[in-house]
């Protein structure tokens, strides 16, 4: 059988270890996400949706517990290494797109690039003209982002969370800022991303109606999963 994409074992988080206010707020989290799944996660606010959120992109370290991703044990792995796997395995999506508001469609999409290769060359911009296509703003690639309406500057943050091409993409809420139209568009662009490509999403999101059309909802309570996928 395949290994999975994405494997928590047991995983818990806490802070203040050591101290009289130490707080655990992850208790003993289970979890699968296979190649090109497209999974809901919600939960009530303080539920530890951001924590383990945090974890699984490789942004903070469990306390106890295991993480796999693509077959690695992230848990032996140091800082450096941390670091190569998040840039290269994991693309993030935000509520708000955080774009470089002086910078056009296509530089913005070209960073992830930039930042693990150094120049810019021929190929980093004909990805990243692609994925700007493919997103449907190749026409605006040399549009600057603050002239960008807000469903056109999240389209541009999902191409960008794709140069690098990672298998596994985390969504915090990317469609929170959006009227319902734009918002409707960002999520079936994410969902033909997910499905042309084999590309798993993991997408938080209070809103019920975008879960459902999900492949499956993960729900975290109090730092549990009371359904998991």
């Amino acid at each position: 059988m395949a290994e999975p994409l994405l494997r928590l074992e047991g995983v818990r988080k806490s802070y203040g270890v050591g101290t009289p206010a130490e707080t655990e707020v992850l208790h003993g989290v289970n979890l699968q996400l296979e190649a090109g799944a497209f999974i809901a996660l919600m939960g009530p606010s303080g539920s530890g949706k951001s924590t383990l959120l945090n974890i699984i992109g490789l942004l903070d370290r469990a306390s106890r517990g295991k993480l796999f991703l693509q077959g690695r044990d992230t848990g032996q792995l140091d800082d450096a290494e941390l670091t190569r796997l998040r840039g290269h395995s994991i693309g993030f999506v935000f509520q708000y797109h955080h774009l470089i508001s002086a910078f056009t469609a296509l530089e913005n999409v070209m960073m992830p690039m930039l930042l693990d290769r150094g120049r810019a060359n021929a190929a980093m911009r004909a990805r990243a003209l692609d994925l700007l296509d493919k997103v449907g703003l190749a026409q605006w690639a040399g549009n600057r982002a603050f002239h960008l309406s807000g469903g056109q500057q999240q389209r541009v943050a999902i191409a960008r969370a794709l140069a690098q091409s990672p298998p596994l993409v985390l969504a915090d809420e990317p469609t929170g800022n959006l009227d319902s139209h734009a918002a409707d568009d960002v999520f079936r662009l994410m969902r033909n991303v997910s499905r042309e490509s084999d590309t798993a999403f993991l997408l938080v999101t209070h809103s019920l109606e975008l879960a459902r059309r999900c492949d499956s909802i993960v729900t975290l309570v109090d730092g549990r999963i009371s359904r998991p996928a």
